[in-house]
C-alpha cells in the first residue's frame, strides 16, 4: 500500500484529540468515520469540529466553501465494526490507558481490514505495549499529534520493534500529504521525543515552584515572552550553536548539578491531584480556570499556532525565492 491509496479513515476516540484529527481530515477531502461509545460524546465532537472550522477560516487557513464541505465527509457513529470495517487508515486516540488501548487494538485487529495500518495517536505508551493484542504489530504505528490538532503542523511517527518499512513509509509519506511536518522517532522510548522535552522542563518548573524561586506565573511569563518565542522558529541545538558550546559547556557546569533529577512527581503536583484540582476540567490547578480563563486561554494558543504557521510559511517562501 502506498500513501495515495488511503481513501478512509477511521478515527476512534472524539474527544479532545479525536475531533481534532477528524476535523483536519475531512478538511483535507478524507472520507472520516468518527467513532466513540455515547452520541452524547460524539454530539459535542462535531459542535467542536465546526467550531475548529471557523477558526481556520477566520485566521485564512481554510476557504469559507472548503470549511463548509469538510463535515460532509465526517461519519459518526458508536458501533465500532461500522466505523472501522471499511477503512485503510486507523487512528486510536481513546483515553491515555494502556490497558484500554491493548483492548481497542485487540478489536481494530479483528475489525479493520486486512491491509489497514493501525495508527495510536498516545503521547507516552509505547507501540510494543499494545501492538501485539492486534494481530498484526506490522502495521501498528504510533502517529502523535500535538494539540490543537488541527493547528499544530507536527505529527510524531514512532515504530514500533515489529513495525514494517511499508507501514512506517505510508504513514510519514501520508501524514506529509496533509501539510505535516513528520518528526520520526528511531526506536521507542517511554514519552518517545515530545513528550520527554516536555516533562523534563515541567520538572524544573515544577521544582522552582516548589523551592520557592518562582510562581507558576512567573514562569509561563519567562516562556511566553522569552525562551518560547525564540524556540518557535529556532530548536534547542540551533540556538545554543549560535551561542557557542564552549559557553553552553561553562553554563552547564554551573547550573547542571542544582537541576531538578528526582523521578518522583513533584510535590506541587502530588499535592492539586491529592486535592482534585486537576486543572481546567475542575475549575482549579495552579490557576482559578473558569470558563472565560479557558476559552481565552484556548483562543490565545489557537492565534499563536495559526499565526506562526503563517510566519513559517511566509519565511519558507522567502527561502525558495532566495534559491
Amino acid at each position: 500500500m502506498q500513501a495515495s491509496d488511503i481513501r478512509k479513515v477511521a478515527v476512534v476516540g472524539a474527544g479532545l484529540m479525536g475531533h481534532g484529527i477528524a476535523l483536519e481530515l475531512a478538511a483535507n477531502g478524507y472520507e472520516v468515520h468518527l467513532h466513540d461509545l455515547t452520541e452524547e460524546v460524539l454530539d459535542r465532537a462535531v459542535e467542536n469540529i465546526h467550531e475548529g472550522l471557523d477558526r481556520m477560516v477566520e485566521y485564512g487557513m481554510l476557504t469559507e466553501k472548503d470549511a463548509d464541505d469538510a463535515p460532509d465527509r465526517l461519519w459518526i457513529g458508536t458501533d465500532l465494526e461500522g466505523m472501522v470495517g471499511n477503512v485503510d487508515l486507523v487512528i486510536e486516540a481513546a483515553v491515555e490507558d494502556v490497558d484500554v488501548k491493548r483492548k481497542v487494538f485487540a478489536e481494530l485487529g479483528r475489525l479493520a481490514p486486512a491491509h489497514a495500518i493501525l495508527a495510536s495517536n498516545t503521547s507516552s505508551f509505547k507501540p510494543s505495549l499494545y501492538a501485539t493484542e492486534s494481530g498484526r504489530p506490522d502495521k501498528v504505528i504510533v502517529a502523535h499529534y500535538a494539540n490543537p490538532a488541527f493547528l499544530v503542523p507536527l505529527v510524531e511517527i514512532v515504530p514500533g520493534p515489529e513495525t514494517s518499512d511499508e507501514t512506517m513509509g505510508v504513514t510519514v509519506n501520508f501524514m506529509e500529504s496533509l501539510g505535516k511536518k513528520a518528526l520520526v522517532a528511531k526506536k521507542e522510548v517511554p514519552g518517545f521525543i515530545l513528550n520527554r522535552l516536555q516533562t523534563a522542563l515541567l520538572r524544573e518548573a515544577m521544582w522552582l515552584v516548589d523551592n520557592d524561586v518562582a510562581d507558576p506565573e512567573d514562569i509561563d511569563t519567562a516562556l511566553k515572552y522569552g525562551t518560547g518565542r525564540r524556540w518557535a522558529f529556532a530548536g534547542v541545538f540551533e540556538v545554543f550553536e549560535l551561542a557557542g558550546w564552549d559557553v553552553v559547556e561553562r553554563i552547564f557546569k554551573e547550573v547542571g548539578p542544582s537541576l531538578a533529577a528526582s523521578g518522583e512527581v513533584p510535590d506541587a503536583l502530588k499535592a492539586r491531584v491529592e486535592r482534585g484540582d486537576f486543572g481546567a476540567k475542575t475549575g482549579r490547578g495552579f490557576y482559578e480556570s473558569n470558563e472565560e480563563w479557558v476559552e481565552e486561554t484556548r483562543s490565545r494558543i489557537a492565534y499563536g499556532m495559526a499565526g506562526t504557521e503563517r510566519l513559517w510559511s511566509e519565511w519558507a517562501g522567502r527561502e525558495r525565492q532566495t534559491d
